[in-house]
């Protein structure tokens, strides 16, 4: 079920009308990339109250590692669509200006099921391509139907694939703002003048193996993110971590500030109305589980670093922080504004902390994968 009503409420700052344009990548951006991709949790030497943890043995380490999904002709296509619409014609939709399907909008989104926010449907800003999806069927075909500026009501049901399992073939409705749009006139894929231009070969067929070659090159970097999580899990299971409720509730509050909280309160929700989404982090099984999980990692890989004497020059940090953020698309100039940024900077050390730490301990660790000679 899709529906559209241009008259759907929409929570907005007082004053906002038009919209804005595009914002530059924040100094923030990689930092909380790595925080929500990583099994970091920062900031907890800040914290009082932490509980002792005994630092586990790392002998005898040894992890296997399931093989990764054989790629598809749809990654191909997927990536292949990507570096395609990168050589699109761009031009930006006036105030008022009817959508279509390919464009690339700027939404504000709010996610309702069950009368309550969906927690990480919250986005402010959002860049995204105006395209059929999986996880939200007839989403984008409604927003196609709007205009730039328009405040529109989306209901779906969400499919039976949806991630979050209690919320499988639910009803859902999603209150959108349309901030801005540009329509993308995309290239002639079948021309020498596009292929010259991706720098990829000279036919398709040399295109393809270049993208083979990259996307190889990516799931050979996210299995050993998997081993990388298969031995934290390992250590954590050596020693006994007991994380105090308070603790994992404190730190659940931090990520929904940072990931939703400051977005509701510039959409002018009440305290209320701010406290019942709050609630939904909190009472949400998975998002405990998760922020559990990564306090657990963090204490134990604190008591590793403590008996292990590990040093973290300057150096180390710029070094480690290039290596792990580059898998995820951040670059350098990112990172050093993040590293420059006095709201950011201890943040990155902290995550460069927590990478050696996890350096020392994949170290010691002996890494099988499956398919593959032991490593």
């Amino acid at each position: 079920m899709a529906s559209s009503d241009k008259k759907a409420p929409s929570k907005k700052p007082a004053g906002a009308t038009a919209p804005t344009p595009a914002t530059p990548p924040s100094a923030v951006a990689p930092v909380e990339q790595l925080v929500q991709r990583l099994p970091i949790t920062t900031g907890l030497n800040a914290r009082p109250h932490l509980p002792d943890v005994t630092a586990p043995s790392l002998e005898g380490l040894e992890v296997t590692v399931p093989a990764g999904e054989d790629l598809t002709e749809d990654d191909l296509l997927e990536r292949f669509h990507e570096l395609a619409r990168a050589q699109a014609e761009v031009r930006e939709r006036a105030e008022g200006e009817p959508l279509s399907l390919g464009d690339e909008v700027r939404l504000d989104i709010l996610g309702y099921a069950n009368g309550r926010l969906i927690p990480f449907s919250t986005r402010l800003g959002h860049w995204m391509e105006l395209a059929p999806q999986e996880m939200l069927p007839g989403f984008a075909e409604v927003i196609a139907e709007a205009s730039v500026g328009d405040s529109i009501q989306v209901g779906i049901t969400l499919p039976d694939n949806y991630p979050v399992e209690s919320l499988r073939g639910m009803p859902a409705r999603f209150l959108v703002d349309v901030r801005a749009a540009r329509e993308v006139r995309m290239p002639d894929t079948e021309s020498d003048a596009f292929l010259s231009t991706l720098g990829r070969g000279a036919t398709h067929d040399e295109v393809v193996a270049s993208i083979v070659d990259e996307l190889e090159g990516e799931r050979a970097d996210l299995l050993w993110v998997d081993a990388q999580n298969l031995v934290l899990d390992a250590v954590v299971a050596r020693t006994d971590v007991k994380v105090p409720e308070a603790l994992i509730q404190e730190e659940i509050r931090r990520r929904w500030s940072q990931m939703e909280g400051e977005a509701l309160a510039l959409k002018n929700f009440s305290l209320e109305e701010q406290q019942e989404a709050l609630d939904g982090w909190l009472h949400h099984p998975g998002i405990r589980d998760d922020v559990e999980r990564r306090l657990k990692i963090a204490l134990v890989l604190r008591a590793i670093a403590a008996r292990d004497k590990l040093q973290l020059t300057s150096g180390k940090v710029r070094e480690l922080l290039e290596v792990r953020s580059a898998p995820f698309g951040i670059t350098p100039q990112q990172l050093s504004e993040s590293l420059a940024d006095p709201t950011t900077s201890a943040q990155m050390t902290d995550v460069a902390w927590h990478l050696l730490a996890v350096e020392h301990v994949m170290s010691q660790a002996k890494v099988r994968f499956e398919g593959a000679d032991a490593s």
